[in-house]
């Protein structure tokens, strides 16, 4: 599938669908949450808007979360080398100034073909703020994704006009995965309802439609706009996610209501900064000195609000070393499907980039060295023992995967154990204990 078939279905294009989003939704995550995909209508020409924190992995969020054959638009300059591929994975560009000033002319080709897409009832994707950024915060939105709305919408060729669908993704880990993934969606803005001020006057139409989406999509994600006191909010949402649930009347074992709970925290200190930022800083001085003696001991603040014991700690160690051998047949097993892919993601400079490379590589990597590693086994061995063998391979991923969350969770609960006991203990305690009890004194003071 090439530009000008590129809203046609394709058939090697959903063989390869299935198989990434097997691997996307069983193996690399260990839950993806769909939340309010009702807003979603079925047949209507859609361009949706997610907020993008985490390269490769965002676009992943959409492509397996909307029922629709997603299209993607992005910078051209990607487009050089890799375009037959870019066309196949259903991939548009879009030309900037920057490309060139002769290359602008080039976009009309692109906007008269997403009007195909978009009549084929094929979803738009375009990410607004252009780059991507590790925090829970949303960024100046860029201007593209409104000019082509608008240029798309004139021509009068979209059967019932387009909506802007506004997405917000969430995730509890940038960097790793077997993590949690949230994908909230809005209700679809229709273009048409800024289409007059456009024709009026473009720059105002396009700061209109530009702040109404902003304006929605933070009400989908959880916008930490506080610098100062980002860390400080960011680490305290989630020690009091159970507590907020509770208070709110959500079930603390949703990972819905855990969201939900999630930004109202977020929100509760917004007022908190506005009404009272000497509380706040305050708080934050607390917070610093506790995350400055917690980092010489190797381990953060959530570790530190959970209880351990020794009596658990020496289970789990026990536990570990009878499990040992089992791990290690399952770390030596996957040295080249997951190691490897793994050394080679961590040598990439930005680290938000990891998980991404993480997912392709190991995409490609583990059902290739399976089938070597089977291969080698029934020509040493038999058919049977190969059988045996392949079978114990996801097995032994699984288990090596458990046992490696235990030994890092044991050693920090050990780390724990010995601060406790030495003479950073009582400043520690103490530190901890106004943090609680003036995050309880916020959270009464500027809840609804």
């Amino acid at each position: 599938m090439g530009f000008q078939n590129i809203e046609k279905k394709s058939f090697w294009y959903r063989v390869l669908f299935y198989y990434v989003r097997f691997w996307y939704r069983v193996v690399f995550y260990r839950k993806v949450v769909v939340i309010n995909y009702d807003n979603v209508p079925e047949k209507k020409s859609l361009i949706f808007t997610p907020n993008h924190q985490n390269a490769l992995m965002d676009a992943l969020a959409m492509l397996f979360s909307v029922k629709k054959q997603l299209v993607f638009m992005a910078r051209s300059d990607i487009f050089k080398k890799f375009a037959p591929i870019l066309y196949f994975l259903k991939i548009l560009p879009v030309y900037r100034i920057r490309d060139g000033i002769d290359t602008l002319k080039k976009n009309q080709a692109v906007f008269d073909k997403t009007v195909d897409v978009l009549n084929a009832y094929n979803g738009l994707v375009i990410l607004p703020e252009g780059n991507h950024a590790g925090i829970r915060r949303l960024r100046p939105l860029k201007k593209g994704f409104a000019r082509i709305a608008f240029q798309t919408e004139e021509t009068g060729k979209i059967k019932e006009g387009i909506g802007i669908v506004p997405v917000g993704i969430d995730y509890d880990d940038y960097t790793h995965c077997r993590s949690r993934k949230i994908i909230v969606f809005g209700k679809p803005i229709p273009v048409a309802q800024f289409l007059d001020a456009y024709q009026e006057n473009p720059a105002k139409g396009l700061n209109l439609i530009k702040n109404h989406l902003a304006k929605k999509m933070k009400e989908l994600i959880i916008n930490i706009e506080s610098v100062e006191y980002y860390d400080l909010i960011n680490e305290l949402r989630v020690v009091f996610r159970k507590k907020m649930c509770l208070k709110t009347g959500r079930n603390p074992n949703s990972e819905a209501d855990g969201f939900f709970a999630d930004r109202q925290f977020v929100e509760i200190f917004d007022k908190a900064i506005a009404s009272s930022p000497e509380n706040v800083d305050s708080l934050n001085n607390d917070f610093q000195q506790l995350m400055s003696l917690l980092q010489d001991e190797k381990f953060g603040f959530k570790d530190f609000t959970h209880k351990s014991s020794a009596l658990l700690n020496i289970l789990s160690a026990l536990i570990l070393v009878l499990t040992f051998p089992l791990f290690l047949y399952g770390w030596i097993n996957h040295l080249l499907a997951f190691q490897l892919p793994l050394s080679r993601a961590r040598k990439v400079k930005d680290e938000i980039f990891h998980t991404s490379f993480l997912f392709v590589l190991t995409l490609l990597s583990f059902p290739i060295f399976y089938l070597l590693q089977v291969a080698a086994v029934w020509m040493l061995f038999s058919g049977w023992i190969a059988a045996g063998y392949f079978i114990s391979l996801p097995l032994s991923a699984v288990v090596a995967w458990k046992w490696k969350n235990l030994y890092k969770k044991t050693v920090i609960n050990f780390r724990k154990i010995k601060l406790l006991k030495s003479q950073k203990a009582p400043q520690a305690n103490k530190l901890l204990s106004r943090i609680m009890q003036k995050t309880d004194a916020l959270i009464e003071a500027f809840s609804d």
